[in-house]
């Protein structure tokens, strides 16, 4: 499949275009699916002289945010009835996620873009929690921009070949995504810590 999409990108620069805003938005509707290596490999045909690089970006964060906005609506209409929380796993993120929406608000979706596998489920969640509309486009469209700028420093960085660019751009994301979960973990612990001690004293 990725083949496909690449050499799709590759052939002519409108259908590349297209095709950058369309997974960008689908990896946020239909997850998972291959929008960050989409998004990387039009970066890096940009980096190459093959695509323009504004033009590029401009497709990433089109479909990004349409595709959070997306995600969010449908979570809002159609609640835990969605076709993808049928599975165990999926509802076993959605209670997470939900909980740390509990604690840290529509804040949490500044590092949504940087959590590989679950970053769709942020904006499902946001929009069962009924999150307000702004602050959902706000926050979601911030991650957005800062996940954008990063793959493009990788995709024009990081080696000369697509190989070399995709194998070290990964071990970024691991690290960053590690960093980011253990960070998460840790300050909703130390919230409920927080109001644990709160309920001691008061009582």
């Amino acid at each position: 499949m990725s083949e496909a999409i690449h050499s799709a990108i590759a052939a002519h620069a409108l259908s590349g275009l297209l095709v950058v805003a369309l997974f960008a938005w689908l990896e946020y509707v239909f997850p998972p699916l291959p929008g960050d290596s989409t998004m990387l490999f039009a970066f890096f045909l940009a980096g190459q002289g093959a695509l323009s690089l504004p033009a590029v970006a401009v497709a990433a964060l089109a479909g990004s945010v349409l595709g959070a906005m997306t995600a969010y609506a449908i979570g809002a209409r159609l609640g835990r009835g969605y076709f993808l929380l049928r599975s165990a796993w999926a509802r076993d993120e959605l209670r997470r996620i939900e909980g740390w929406f509990a604690h840290r608000g529509a804040r949490l979706l500044l590092v949504n873009r940087f959590l590989p596998g679950v970053r769709g489920f942020f904006l499902y969640a946001a929009g069962i929690g009924r999150l307000g509309v702004r602050p959902t486009l706000v926050y979601s469209t911030i991650s957005n921009v800062l996940w954008v700028a990063l793959l493009a420093w990788g995709g024009t960085s990081l080696g000369t070949t697509w190989d070399q660019v995709r194998v070290v751009f990964r071990r970024y994301l691991w690290g960053i995504a590690a960093f980011l979960t253990i960070y998460v973990i840790l300050a909703v612990l130390r919230a409920r810590r927080r109001r644990a001690a709160r309920v001691m004293t008061s009582s």
